[in-house]
């Protein structure tokens, strides 16, 4: 993992780290961000049978580790920032924490117990994922402004690391539903499919991250040689003094705090207990993730980042927009068709929801893409106000918010679903699953219970479902905009007239050392 300092262009990035980093995180995000963090309640609602006390007792702790480690992502951001090693002020930590997220990981999809034990131990694994996890992508995440402080390098740097991010979130997203749900599923039943992918998963995860902390190279000519004292007071100040950290971290939240954990669950129970319906849902959102994250250079090229927000945020508005409107008004029966391998049905009213959820995709990928970019300028801006970057520090605010976004809306979304009376269904379809994975019932039988099951859901509660995750997220997102509009002020004229300024100061600084 050592490497010796690389030689910068012009401050250009090394074209190697342009793209031995953003592989990096492919496994990552299919294991952690993807596996654990989007799918674990789908494996605790589909795998477990718990009664609602348990199920409560969860999403409290759900939510408290969540707050704890967006609590936690800050005091981490100023470890990363303190630390001094042979290899480096990023990868030590990022080493760590892919070991011990593994460990979580697998763990957390490979068990058998029930009840108020697997409550206990759920508690015990989400707490840990918390620590571990921190320390990966924090150091991750933190060495973007390290390795990118052209402009131009940056916007491609954060593309191609969302896009790789994307491929591991797309492997999750398309195969998980897949093979743990229908008759696809591995080994017959879902508690058998999430233990075979989270060791999948966890391979690609390591393997990725292993030729990303060999390959790239860290830019040392930009740290302090001054370490730094690792204080809440410190972190703070940092808040204090960069007003613009303080706005971007608002109007990102606003994005975080959408409840869209429920959509998994408006699908199963509107449109049945098949994953390829999941994942052909997600598919249309997914592939205006793609063009972005390929496109968005070119995009900014044309067009300010505020434009680009602006017209996200009216996708956003629109896309669930029509997708209430299909789902509440188009009749749910009339023609379909079958798709044979996977025995997928698709009626006209899951089509042009699916079609209708490209503009949520679009203004979900362009938002985090506006986001990411716009936190990391805030690190030229700290070192712009104060002399000091603070990556560490200002990178971990992503994720801290990301956390303590997820857990409003996880604690929102759970809460919902025992006021609704999700956990009923649920459980029925939990012990079919655990009977299947004993070999007491064949697959076959057990998707024909599914279907019926299903089939007695009330309309009320799939509606009730639907408005949630829509108008709940059209309206956060605008509410993003507008703060990012009225707020946050380091437009592109501003980045670069504030970067050649500091390139002058670092000239001048220079030149008194060497007198």
């Amino acid at each position: 993992m050592k490497n010796d300092k690389p030689v910068y262009a012009d401050g250009k990035l090394c074209r190697q780290d342009m793209i031995l980093f953003p592989i990096g995180t492919i496994g990552r995000d299919a294991a952690c961000a993807g596996l654990f963090m989007n799918q674990l309640l789908n494996y605790v609602y589909f795998t477990k049978k718990l009664t609602n006390a348990q199920m409560t007792a969860i999403t409290v702790l759900m939510a408290a580790a969540k707050i704890f480690d967006a609590l936690n992502d800050l005091v981490m951001g100023n470890i990363v920032d303190a630390t001094k090693s042979k290899w480096g002020k990023f990868k030590p930590w990022i080493f760590l924490g892919m070991i011990g997220s593994s460990i979580v990981v697998v763990a957390s999809f490979s068990n058998t117990l029930q009840g108020w034990s697997y409550v206990a131990f759920f508690g015990i694994l989400y707490f840990a994922f918390s620590i571990v996890f921190t320390m990966n992508d924090i150091g991750y995440w933190s060495m973007v402004p390290s390795l990118a402080r052209d402009p131009s390098d940056r916007d491609k740097l954060s593309s191609r690391t969302a896009f790789c991010a994307n491929i591991g979130g797309g492997l999750n997203g398309i195969l998980v539903p897949i093979l743990t749900t229908g008759e696809l599923a591995i080994g017959g039943s879902a508690v058998a499919s999430y233990r075979y992918l989270s060791i999948i998963f966890v391979a690609i995860f390591m393997f990725f991250q292993m030729i990303m902390l060999i390959g790239t190279k860290e830019d040392y000519s930009l740290y302090s040689e001054k370490k730094q004292n690792i204080s809440v007071k410190y972190i703070l100040n940092i808040f204090k003094t960069n007003d613009q950290l303080r706005w971007i971290a608002v109007a990102f939240c606003l994005t975080q705090m959408a409840p869209t954990a429920c959509t998994s669950m408006y699908v199963y129970f509107q449109f049945g207990y098949n994953g390829t319906l999941n994942t052909l849902f997600g598919c249309f959102g997914g592939l205006a993730t793609v063009i972005i994250n390929i496109f968005y250079p070119k995009f900014a090229e044309k067009h300010s980042r505020l434009q680009l927000l602006r017209l996200s945020a009216y996708f956003s508005l629109l896309g669930n927009l029509l997708i209430v409107l299909f789902g509440v008004f188009y009749p749910a029966g009339g023609a379909s068709i079958v798709i044979p391998f996977f025995n997928a049905e698709i009626t006209m009213q899951y089509l042009l929801e699916v079609l209708s959820n490209f503009f949520v995709g679009f203004a979900n990928t362009m938002f985090y893409m506006i986001m990411m970019i716009s936190i990391s300028n805030t690190a030229e801006y700290n070192e712009y106000l104060t002399g000091v970057r603070n990556e560490g520090i200002i990178f971990s605010t992503r994720t801290f918010l990301t956390k303590f976004g997820s857990a409003v809306n996880t604690l929102v979304v759970m809460l919902f679903y025992v006021i609704i009376g999700i956990n009923s269904t649920t459980n029925q379809i939990s012990d079919l699953e655990q009977q299947a994975n004993m070999g007491l019932i064949s697959g076959e039988e057990k998707l024909s219970k599914i279907k019926t099951i299903i089939s007695n859901v009330p309309e009320s509660k799939t509606i009730s479902l639907l408005l949630l995750f829509t108008v709940a997220t059209g309206l956060l997102y605008y509410g993003a905009y507008l703060v990012y509009k009225k707020k946050y002020k380091i437009s592109e004229d501003y980045y670069k007239n504030m970067t050649a300024e500091l390139e002058k100061r670092r000239e001048l600084r220079k030149i008194d050392e060497e007198a």
